[in-house]
């Protein structure tokens, strides 16, 4: 018996051509590339579109808004920590006129002639010579000066009155052995008689007119006593002028002081003053 034998052959599969391989890789790897550059694409877009929205202006209506306050929340206004007022503040019931400011006026006074000189303590003395203080083994003597006031105006308000007497010379030691020379107020009136050396003074030693027999003025401010004379209506301010130590001793000639008068007997021409300034 004839064996026959069968074989049972099976179909490979022939292999693709090649040029279809080729393409396949190609397309998987084009398909590659199309998801990486669309993965990059987007990503770029959305970043973009994040960077556009950040950088994007506001618009002005969104700006107009921000700006203009809510109702509901109002802008604190600051308080100043301190003002200045170019007006000065006007205490209540202050006049607002400014007071204008008075004009002050001088007069210089001369002395009256028959009324100044000195008087001593033994009922001596003379109104036609020198002004005369000190005193010798024998006396003591004051000087006399007084001014006629009736010029100043009724009215009037005294702001400083100045006497000066002008010292011409001195003998012996007056200061030395008297002390200074003081000035009294006092009102002896039409005459200078003996009684005026005793007289009792308005004020006594009120001022002191001099301290040393140097050669010159002296002076010394009488603003009170001129303004008692003003208010009670006198004529005339008049003063008395004496050491403050009062002693008699020395010797013949004695320690005196002598200032010109009114009647410039001493020839020097630096008569007695009274210097009034008021307004």
């Amino acid at each position: 018996m004839q064996n026959d034998h069968v074989f049972i052959t099976q179909e490979i599969p022939s292999p693709p051509p090649k040029g279809t391989q080729s393409w396949k890789k190609i397309s998987f790897i084009m398909l590659a590339i199309f998801v990486v550059i669309g993965f990059g694409v987007g990503s770029f877009y959305l970043g973009k579109q994040s960077v556009e929205t950040d950088s994007e202006p506001t618009p002005t209506s969104a700006l107009n808004n921000l700006l203009t306050p809510s109702p509901f929340e109002t802008l604190a206004t600051p308080t100043p920590i301190a003002t200045i007022s170019a007006t000065p503040t006007q205490k209540a019931g202050a006049s607002s006129t400014p007071t204008e400011t008075p004009i002050t006026k001088s007069r210089i006074l001369k002395a009256t002639a028959q009324l100044d000189g000195f008087r001593a303590s033994n009922g001596g003395g003379n109104n036609s010579v020198d002004i005369r203080a000190g005193r010798n083994e024998n006396l003591v003597t004051r000087g006399f000066v007084s001014f006629d006031i009736d010029g100043i105006p009724e009215g009037a308000t005294i702001t400083e009155a100045t006497l000066k007497l002008y010292q011409v010379r001195a003998i012996g030691n007056p200061y030395t052995a008297s002390g200074v020379l003081e000035v009294d107020h006092l009102t002896y009136g039409d005459t200078l008689d003996g009684s005026d050396y005793s007289m009792a003074a308005l004020l006594s030693g009120f001022a002191t007119l001099s301290k040393n027999k140097t050669t010159g003025w002296k002076e010394t401010a009488v603003t009170n006593a001129v303004k008692d004379d003003v208010a009670n209506a006198r004529s005339k301010s008049q003063f008395r002028i004496h050491f403050e130590t009062e002693v008699k001793g020395g010797d013949v000639a004695g320690d005196f002081t002598y200032f010109e008068s009114a009647d410039d007997s001493e020839g020097t021409g630096n008569t007695p003053q009274l210097i009034i300034k008021y307004y």
